[in-house]
């Protein structure tokens, strides 16, 4: 009984220590890391306007899944990633995108996981000559693989443009 009385009490401080102590990001390391994922989403667009899956897949995970703004864009293969880049690569015949602006990020307390929300303009020009501007709203969700963060998925829409009010004609009566 008295070894049973001493395992337990034994057991008892040593437990404890044996628990990981959860740390939490300071507002400085914060700062740090969503600087590191807005750095990241800046060199994914860079990638794409260059037209250069290199670049492109360095900013990407070891496996992604992404929407596209159309219906029936579901990727879920770097093959099909590669497939619907490229064809959208042909189609235009450049891509500049704006500063990014309503930038939110919400992460994990140990910076391991995130999920991001923006806004960003883009200009093309379809290789028949249109020009487009649109405003995409993208949502992406990062994790830190090898220490660095990458594009896990995302989402992409282009979001109705709020209309401007007409002014109002006086009705002229006689």
């Amino acid at each position: 009984m008295k070894k049973l009385f001493y395992l337990l009490i034994i057991t008892i401080f040593i437990l404890p220590s044996c628990q990981t102590e959860q740390k939490y990001l300071t507002v400085e390391e914060i700062k740090k890391e969503e600087t590191e994922i807005l750095k990241v989403l800046i060199a994914y667009n860079k990638a794409s306007e260059d037209k250069n899956f290199a670049e492109l897949l360095k900013t990407l995970a070891d496996s992604v899944v992404f929407f596209g703004s159309d219906q029936g864009e579901v990727i879920k293969t770097f093959a099909d990633y590669k497939e619907a880049i490229q064809k959208q690569w042909e189609e235009y015949e450049y891509t500049k995108y704006g500063d990014i602006t309503d930038l939110f990020i919400a992460m994990d307390n140990r910076a391991t996981l995130a999920s991001v929300i923006y806004g960003v303009p883009l200009q093309a020009k379809l290789k028949n000559g249109i020009n487009e501007e649109v405003f995409l709203r993208v949502s992406r969700t990062l994790r830190k693989q090898n220490d660095k963060w990458v594009i896990v998925s995302g989402i992409t829409s282009i979001p109705r443009v709020k209309p401007t009010p007409q002014p109002q004609q006086e009705s002229v009566t006689q």
